[in-house]
């Protein structure tokens, strides 16, 4: 995908999460461009063009054209369901707000029911609930 994203941050590898536009993207030219990725998603930038357009909204004052993919997502699953290759249903873990681990059962970028594929299998992980959980690396 062809996005545009502030001028410093335009490097190969970043991954960023979108979070949408401001109003004033509203009357932009570039906004079907500049607004084309799914909010609350995160992205890796893995090409970066010559291309840049002035931009009142970033500190430079300027966007870069980029091509973009969305970014693997490191969580957790019940080990049961860990089969490198598989797709699974992702579910954020029942856990309290109080989780040591909440922002690995919980990862940004990531909702209920979307569909992944389980990309790499990490160590197991220590749940204070008892529950018998794996880190994974998951794309969507």
């Amino acid at each position: 995908m062809i996005t545009l994203i502030g001028e410093s941050l335009a490097k190969k590898g970043l991954v960023f999460t979108f979070y949408g536009g401001s109003n004033k993207c509203e009357s932009c030219r570039f906004k079907r461009t500049c607004l084309n990725l799914e909010k609350g998603r995160k992205y890796t930038i893995t090409n970066v063009k010559k291309v840049t357009h002035k931009c009142p909204l970033h500190k430079d004052g300027k966007v870069k054209t980029v091509e973009v993919e969305p970014a693997t997502i490191r969580t957790v699953i019940e080990s049961k369901k860990a089969y490198k290759g598989s797709t699974i249903i992702f579910r954020n873990q029942d856990c309290g707000d109080d989780c040591e681990n909440w922002d690995i059962c919980h990862p940004e970028g990531l909702y209920n029911d979307d569909k992944c594929k389980i990309e790499e299998i990490g160590p197991e992980l220590v749940c204070k609930d008892g529950k018998n959980l794996i880190e994974v690396i998951l794309s969507h």
